[in-house]
C-alpha cells in the first residue's frame, strides 16, 4: 500500500489554518507543508480552491479540501485513529459542531473588528468579544464540569475549532485594547486555555503570541494608513 501524500497549504497566524494543524498534529499524520502569501497567492492554491482562492487547503492524495472545519471533519473520518474529534453520539456531535462553528460566527468576527474598527464600532467589537468568551466559559462549565477540553479529558472537535484562538489573545489586547477577565472570573476558559497549552501537538505549530501581536499591529497600522 502507497504511503499517502498529505499537503498544507496555510497562512502561518491564520487561527483557520491552525484547525487543520491541530487534527493532523493530534492525530500524529506526517504532512508537507507550504507556506502561502495572502498577497501573492500560488499557483497551487488557486488552482485547489478556485472558488474561495483562500488558505487553508488539504491536497490528499492529490485532491483538495477546503474550508478548515470541513477539513478537521475530513481528517477525523480519514485518520480516525484513537483520538476521534467528533462524538459518535449524535448529540454531542451536534454540540461539537455548534460550537467550532461558534468560534467562526463571533470570535472571528469580534477580533477582527477589535483589530480594524475604530469609534464605537471598536467599543461594540470588545464587548461581543467579552460575550462571545463569556458563552465558552459557560459551555463548557455545563457540557465538560471539571473537565479541561469540550471533549472532556481529551480534545474533541469544538477545542480544535476554538483552540486556535488563544495565540491571538494577546494581539487583541495590545492592538485591540482587549483586557482578559482573570481566572476568578471565567475559571472554565483559564483552565481550558492551561490545558490546550500545555498539549504537545498544539505547541508543534502554534505561532509565538508575540509573533501574532506583531502581525495584528502590521494589520492595525495598514487600516489607520488607509483610512
Amino acid at each position: 500500500m502507497s504511503k499517502d501524500s498529505v499537503k498544507l497549504l496555510n497562512f502561518w497566524p491564520s487561527m483557520f489554518g491552525l484547525r487543520v494543524h491541530y487534527a493532523l498534529d493530534l492525530k500524529g499524520v506526517s504532512y508537507d507543508y507550504q507556506e502561502e502569501s495572502l498577497l501573492n497567492k500560488s499557483k497551487e492554491l488557486l488552482e485547489a480552491n478556485p472558488i474561495y482562492t483562500k488558505i487553508p487547503v488539504l491536497i490528499h492524495n492529490g485532491k483538495p479540501i477546503c474550508e478548515s472545519l470541513v477539513i478537521v471533519d475530513y481528517i477525523d473520518s480519514v485518520w480516525p485513529g484513537s483520538h476521534k474529534l467528533l462524538p459518535e453520539d449524535p448529540y454531542e456531535k451536534a454540540v461539537a459542531r455548534f460550537w467550532a462553528d461558534f468560534g467562526d460566527k463571533k470570535l472571528y468576527d469580534a477580533g477582527n473588528r477589535l483589530i480594524r474598527a475604530m469609534g464605537e464600532e471598536h467599543k461594540k467589537a470588545g464587548e461581543d468579544f467579552k460575550w462571545a468568551l463569556m458563552k465558552i466559559d459557560e459551555a463548557l462549565g455545563t457540557i465538560a464540569p471539571g473537565k479541561p477540553f469540550f471533549g472532556g479529558d481529551a480534545m474533541n472537535f469544538a477545542d480544535v475549532g476554538l483552540a486556535p484562538f488563544i495565540c491571538w489573545f494577546k494581539g487583541y489586547q495590545k492592538v485591540g485594547g482587549f483586557v482578559l477577565p482573570g481566572p476568578e472570573e471565567w475559571p472554565n476558559l483559564h483552565k481550558w486555555v492551561d490545558a490546550v497549552n500545555s498539549v504537545d501537538a498544539i505547541k508543534k505549530s502554534t505561532p509565538s503570541p508575540d509573533k501574532v501581536a506583531e502581525f495584528a499591529e502590521v494589520i492595525r497600522k495598514r487600516v489607520l494608513g488607509a483610512a
